[in-house]
This record gives C-alpha cells, sequence and structure tokens, in this order.
C-alpha cells in the first residue's frame, strides 16, 4: 500500500502533527508515504517530481512540534468548471503508484476530494480550518490554537487600551463563521463581539458603546476602555463585507479584511479615542496547541484506518465529543454558521449568556 497525503487551503495548526499521525500508523502496517507539495497542486501538473517527498518515522520526528505545513499549501481547484483535471489527477496517481490520498484542508480541499471521490479517485480526509465552520464536525485542526491567539492577543491590547483610554477594536479571521471571534471575544471578556451571521446596524453599535461608557462613568470608573473583537466577514446591515482587494482566487473567494479599520473610521467622530489592528496571519502561524497536535494525530491515525477499510469518500470528524466517519459530500454543505438565536445576544452585541438549569 502506498499513500500520498495533502495539505491544501491556508495553513492552520495542527496540519503537520496530522501528517505525522498518517505516518506514525501507516508504518507500522508496512505502507509507503509520500508528501504531495501544495496541496492539490502536486497531482494538477504534468511535471511533479519536485513535488513528492518521501516521508517515514525519522523525517516527521519534528512535525508534531510544528505550526504551519512542512508540505506546503496551495489554492489549487483540481475539478474547476474551468480547467477540471480529474484526468490528470488519476494519471499522477497512476505515475507515482498511489493506492489513496488523504486530503487534509477545509471545504475548498474536501469539497475537491468529494467530488474527486465520486469520480473514482479513492480519497479520505481530515478536516482544518480555524473557523471551525466545516459541516458534519464539531472540530477542526487549527481552531484551539487560534483561539489561545486571540485570548493573549486581546489580554496584550488590553493594556494599551487601558493605558490610554481607548475603544479598540480587534479584528479576527471568520469569512462567513464568527465562531473566532465569538468565542475567542467571550473567553477575552470582549465588550462587543461583532460577527458576520449578525449585520448590525452602526447607530445600534454606536449606542451600545455610548451606553457602556455611560454606565462606567456613573459608576466612578475612572479607567475607562473598550474591546471590540469583530469577525473579518463582519458587516453592516445593507453593505457588504469589506475586500482587501479585488482578486479571487480558484475557489471564487475573495480576500476580506480591514472591517475594524473602516468602523474605527466611521466611529471616531463619536467617540475621542479609537484604535485597530488585525490578527490576520498570527491566528494561523502559531505552533499548534496541545489540543490541536492530539487531535492532528488521531485524525491522522483514523485516516489510516479508514484507508485499510476501504472507507474511501469520508472524513474524519468529531460529533457528539467522538471521531465519527463523515461523508465528504456533507462538507458541500458548509460553512456551519453560528446560530445567533442561541448564542449571540443582539442587543447587547455580545455572547449570549449561558446557564444550566440544574440537569
Amino acid at each position: 500500500m502506498r499513500i500520498g497525503v495533502l495539505t491544501g487551503g491556508g495553513d492552520a495548526p495542527g496540519l503537520n502533527p496530522a501528517v505525522a499521525g498518517v505516518v506514525e500508523l501507516a508504518t507500522t502496517y508496512g505502507y509507503e508515504v509520500v508528501g504531495l507539495k501544495r496541496g492539490w497542486e502536486a497531482l494538477s501538473i504534468p511535471e511533479n517530481e519536485g513535488y513528492i517527498v518521501n516521508l517515514g518515522p525519522e523525517i516527521i520526528r519534528e512535525y508534531a512540534r510544528l505550526g504551519g505545513s512542512k508540505l506546503q499549501c496551495s489554492r489549487t481547484n483540481p475539478v474547476s468548471e474551468e480547467n477540471d483535471r480529474t484526468d490528470l489527477v488519476r494519471e499522477n496517481m497512476k505515475k507515482l503508484r498511489l493506492d489513496a490520498i488523504v486530503a487534509i484542508g477545509g471545504e475548498d480541499t474536501l469539497g475537491a476530494a468529494a467530488v474527486l471521490s465520486e469520480r473514482g479517485v479513492p480519497v479520505v480526509g481530515i478536516p482544518k480550518t480555524i473557523d471551525r465552520d466545516l459541516y458534519g464536525t464539531e472540530y477542526s485542526l487549527g481552531y484551539d490554537t487560534a483561539l489561545n491567539v486571540i485570548c493573549e492577543s486581546a489580554e496584550r491590547i488590553a493594556h494599551t487600551a487601558e493605558s490610554h483610554q481607548t475603544i479598540f477594536f480587534l479584528e479576527v479571521m471568520g469569512r462567513h463563521a464568527g465562531w473566532l471571534a465569538l468565542r475567542g471575544g467571550e473567553s477575552s471578556f470582549a465588550d462587543v463581539i461583532l460577527i458576520p451571521e449578525h449585520p448590525f446596524s452602526l447607530a445600534h453599535l454606536r449606542d451600545v458603546l455610548a451606553e457602556q461608557l455611560g454606565r462606567s462613568r456613573a459608576m466612578g470608573f475612572d479607567q475607562i476602555y473598550k474591546l471590540i473583537v469583530v469577525s473579518e466577514g463582519a458587516h453592516i446591515s445593507g453593505e457588504g463585507e469589506v475586500r482587501k482587494d479585488a482578486q479571487l482566487d480558484e475557489f471564487g473567494h475573495y480576500s476580506l479584511g480591514g472591517v475594524g479599520n473602516y468602523l474605527k473610521g466611521l466611529l471616531e467622530h463619536d467617540f475621542k479615542h479609537t484604535r485597530y489592528t488585525a490578527l490576520a496571519y498570527l491566528q494561523r502561524g502559531a505552533p499548534p496547541s496541545q489540543k490541536d497536535r492530539q487531535m492532528g494525530r488521531r485524525f491522522g491515525n483514523n485516516a489510516v484506518e479508514m484507508i485499510r477499510s476501504g472507507d474511501f469518500g469520508h472524513y474524519i470528524g468529531v460529533q457528539r465529543a467522538r471521531l465519527k466517519k463523515v461523508p465528504l459530500r456533507e462538507i458541500m454543505r458548509s460553512p456551519a454558521l453560528v446560530d445567533v438565536q442561541k448564542y449571540y445576544d443582539t442587543e447587547r452585541l455580545n455572547v449570549k449568556q449561558q446557564w444550566t438549569n440544574g440537569e
């Protein structure tokens, strides 16, 4: 058995541990593992000698400790309508003597895997995205590390905000789903959280901030500052997302970013001091947390077991805290969004307070 493993889309903490998990179990069964560099690109071009690396226990010993992807990433789409390369993928697999593919990625990478699987390519998947927005799984690689980065960064920014009596916008990732902003903001006790699932009015945001500041002053506090955690995909009602540029990737996505700065500009005439910073790629570039290392290893091990049992066309997901085989086709139903009614307080523009009824 000869297995190819690839990492596609954006990098995320946990990719290297997942690759290590694949190699760890595959080699105990006597299988060979081949690393395919730059995601689906390695199988989507005619000449790919420089994209292939043999992986063994000695090579991947350090992988579990590293962020990013040693196999590198790309946003290549092998099944795009404009340039379908399914036949080339099959030819490259035959040339490389690959019996199966482990694709590690998010909605786009695993969506392509789902299409290829339906066309007869033997592939299994591992979920990766710091946004935690994939349908069919409660967890994806990178999410926990990104939350830790947000919490630490919010703490650092709060010190500056307090020192200068500032309203500070902290922009985090989240194109369609606001899980990072919601849970990162909750963990860092943010005063306001803005998510893509709830378009808001500027007047409401202004009123919420004014009320909070007024209440603090009435209570006699002389250290008044506010922290606003905002998803990059959050937007004012009736307006679109703030884009970095007009370029589209192969999966039809624009790059988002700058909404925090945009809101700062709209509010700086109403409030004396406003500031903005975006975490951007800092959320993705950290060494993996304990959880992402652990889950990466488990995902990798289970991907090998799925190949052994012939469960192609599936990925390893987490449902009710248990590992489950999920059809790759389920990925096409992504993104899994924040349930606003359940988790978000639209009046306070913050996480909805949760409590137990004792059961």
